[in-house]
């Protein structure tokens, strides 16, 4: 039975090409949206990171404490 698909593919071998190139393209995609996936998460990491520190004081707070 494999020597008739081997048979087969040696007299046409477009069948193999349109399998490789579809894992390519999938290939592809997974690790675009990875990507995306992972710039997604630091941007909202550093976004959270923004929200919780502490505001810093003003220069008229900080002159009314008595700091120069």
């Amino acid at each position: 039975m494999s020597s008739l698909f081997l048979a087969l593919l040696r007299e046409n071998p477009w069948p193999g090409i349109a399998v490789a190139s579809l894992n390519l393209v999938v290939a592809v995609s997974l690790v675009g949206v990875s990507l995306l996936l992972g710039i997604a998460i630091s941007v909202l990491a550093w976004v959270h990171a923004l929200a919780d520190r502490e505001p810093a004081p003003t220069r008229q707070a900080a002159n009314r404490q008595g700091f120069a």
